[in-house]
């Protein structure tokens, strides 16, 4: 009997980490749009909050409203990246995104159903229903982020923004209660700029992932 010996095509000098590393995906046709809408919503917002300003807190403010619809537009576009993309893994991982896809359209309907109201309080058990889609999506922001990080499918800088972008809801949140409404509305701003549109503006010059 005779033994044939196969050469392995693996080279033995490459680290480990490089043969475990995730396949990359190509980036859909539509990546650049997807940067443009996120970096647009997100600066729209920012600048939105920043001329509002306190008068969010008398109530519902149309501005906010306009710019917060078209920052979720933008939003979506990302997470629907995401998903085409497999960043957040190709099994399991992907219930986030789609999760997302999900509350995201919930959270830009209770924006646009919410002209004609003062107040949050004034809103009908159905709205204060959808309103839970706000804070779940940014929530869910957040886990995305961290599940991106961890795949690492993405590269460079664009692996680790995601996270960074999650982290608006309680950084906003955080220097609300430390700081006061003032300083968290510039808080929130500067934070939108420096990693939602940031991400946009990266896929929109360079719509590789």
């Amino acid at each position: 009997m005779s033994v044939h010996i196969t050469p392995s095509n693996v080279n033995p000098q490459e680290p480990a980490a490089a043969a475990a590393s995730a396949p990359a995906v190509a980036a859909p046709p539509w990546t650049r749009t997807a940067g443009v809408l996120l970096a647009a919503g997100a600066a729209a917002w920012a600048a939105g909050t920043v001329v509002v300003g306190d008068d969010i807190q008398k109530g519902i403010q149309t501005l906010d409203t306009v710019t917060g619809m078209l920052f979720v537009a933008g939003v979506f576009g990302f997470v629907a990246l995401v998903l085409a993309t497999r960043a957040t893994g190709a099994r399991w991982g992907r219930i986030i995104p789609a999760g997302l896809l999900v509350s995201l359209p919930g959270a830009f309907l209770l924006n646009a159903l919410s002209f004609g109201y003062a107040t949050h309080d004034d809103f009908p058990l159905s709205l204060m229903i959808l309103d839970a889609c706000w804070p779940l999506s940014m929530l869910g922001m957040l886990v995305l982020g961290i599940a991106v990080a961890v795949t690492g499918r993405y590269r460079g800088a664009l692996r680790w923004l995601p996270l960074l972008a999650g982290l608006w809801f309680p950084v906003t949140m955080v220097a609300q209660i430390f700081a006061g409404s003032t300083a968290s509305v510039w808080v929130s701003a500067a934070w939108l700029l420096a990693t939602h549109a940031h991400i946009g503006v990266r896929l929109a010059l360079r719509p590789a992932v």
